[in-house]
């Protein structure tokens, strides 16, 4: 897909002046996140998507259900404070902050974070770096998340962004941890089972943006948030140019951008707090 009037930066001031004028563009009403490929040519999509082969997206769910599930019980040892067992958020989050693969695609309500993950990575220094800019609420709107209110004959759609613990978002992350079937047994079907199964189909194959539940030091110093991706939909495949942009990197002034970034504060040890990544922050004489 063609990104209409992509540009390049070769400077932070410049980089930021785009991000300024990409915000004007939305009427500074909306807010939008940041995402950083060190190659531009990266799709975007999760962890759990990226070398699946396989056609259907039940098939996808049951991979991540053996890594969630397998993440949970070795867990149970960990002598540190854990989410309940059914606190699925709390969960999702957690295993994504810490590499696991899943269905949750990062993104940073900061841009100089984006631009961090963008330009610092060594393996892409030679490949053009990209930015893509999201829109979340256009996006869950055009995903129909929610039934518009109607008052007075009035219809207004619903284009909330919610945390992963919101009920909606629940459901889309309901598979990533449990197989959902009515029961063959029509005895056995509850109310309640109905009802689960009318809300949980009227999200699959959605993608949805949402905020972290997780009060962790990572998740609060990149400004983190998600899409939830309940299909095998690439996000760029259904977005259109308001909901989704992208500002090129070329490889020549990663070296550049990465310092004046540096300058700004955004360095390895502010985006990954903690003493492993403090250490290899220091220069080793």
């Amino acid at each position: 897909m063609l990104y209409e009037g992509e540009t390049k930066v070769k400077k932070l001031s410049d980089f930021i002046n785009e991000i300024l004028a990409l915000k004007a563009a939305d009427n500074l009403t909306d807010n939008q996140w940041y995402r950083g490929h060190a190659n531009e040519d990266w799709a975007l999509i999760p962890k759990i998507q990226r070398g699946f082969t396989g056609n259907e997206d039940e098939e996808l769910f049951r991979l991540e259900r053996v890594y969630t599930n397998a993440f949970q019980s070795k867990a149970g040892t960990l002598p540190i404070p854990k989410p309940r067992m059914d606190e699925y958020a709390d969960w999702l989050t957690i295993m994504q902050h810490y590499n696991l693969p899943t269905r949750l695609l990062d993104w940073s309500r900061s841009p100089l974070v984006a631009l961090y993950f963008a330009v610092s990575n060594e393996e892409c220094r030679n490949k053009d770096a990209c930015i893509w800019v999201l829109n979340p609420s256009k996006l869950n709107q055009s995903e129909k998340l929610e039934k518009p209110t109607i008052i007075d004959d009035a219809e207004y759609p619903n284009a909330f962004v919610y945390n992963m613990s919101h009920r909606t978002i629940h459901r889309m992350i309901y598979t990533a941890f449990r197989r959902w079937e009515l029961s063959g047994n029509l005895d056995a079907i509850t109310p309640d089972d109905r009802k689960f199964e009318h809300l949980f189909n009227a999200v699959k194959g959605k993608i949805a943006a949402c905020y972290p539940v997780i009060a962790d030091s990572r998740v609060y110093n990149q400004l983190a948030a998600f899409t939830v991706h309940n299909t095998k939909r690439k996000l760029e495949d259904i977005c259109d140019d308001s909901m989704l942009k992208r500002v090129i990197i070329p490889h020549s002034a990663k070296e550049t951008l990465l310092y004046e970034l540096a300058v700004c504060g955004i360095t390895l040890e502010h985006i990954f707090p903690d003493f492993d990544h403090l250490a290899k922050s220091i220069p080793i004489l």
